[in-house]
């Protein structure tokens, strides 16, 4: 007996590769929109680099005045509010808080070793690339020859986004 050909264009195979591929870029989507980082843990990329380490006062006289300027290099935006920062001094923590990155909240908050924070990526809501953000210490947080780390964190998922290192 012979049975007439279908005409139905029904394809189990082509639909289920489809669906999988549009499911695999939906979630890659998702991750980047999040900020969520697809690195091995411990290992962050610098999106929000020490570009210099100050040790002299407003009058150019050395204090050991323990100033860093941090530019944002990554293409991303983030919150200011959503960062979170850590110092450390030759691999030590400094016992700097800075719960924000946000200047506004910043003064609000609880901090220790950090005077003032201040820049164009503190103000606003925003930090957009290319944007400074200067944090005066405490005096004699580091001298020069120092080796200095800034972690920087998301509030939201805890996460290392960023990982910078200078020497003073």
């Amino acid at each position: 007996m012979h049975r007439p050909q279908s005409d139905d264009g029904d394809s189990q195979i082509q639909g289920v590769v489809i669906l999988v591929a549009v499911t695999f870029i939906l979630a890659l989507l998702l991750l980047l929109m999040l900020h969520i980082p697809l690195w091995s843990a411990g290992e962050a990329p610098e999106i929000f680099a020490i570009t210099e380490l100050k040790h002299l006062n407003e009058d150019g006289a050395m204090n050991y005045d323990s100033r860093i300027t941090i530019m944002h290099i990554g293409t991303a935006v983030y919150r200011n509010d959503e960062l979170r920062a850590e110092i450390f001094v030759n691999d030590q923590d400094s016992g700097a808080i800075i719960r924000t990155m946000n200047a506004h909240l910043f003064i609000k908050t609880f901090h220790l070793g950090v005077q003032r924070l201040w820049g164009v990526g503190s103000t606003g809501y925003y930090w957009y690339p290319g944007s400074p953000v200067y944090l005066d210490m405490n005096d004699n947080t580091f001298r020069p020859g120092d080796r200095i780390r800034l972690d920087v964190y998301h509030k939201d998922h805890g996460g290392l986004i960023s990982r910078s290192v200078k020497t003073a």
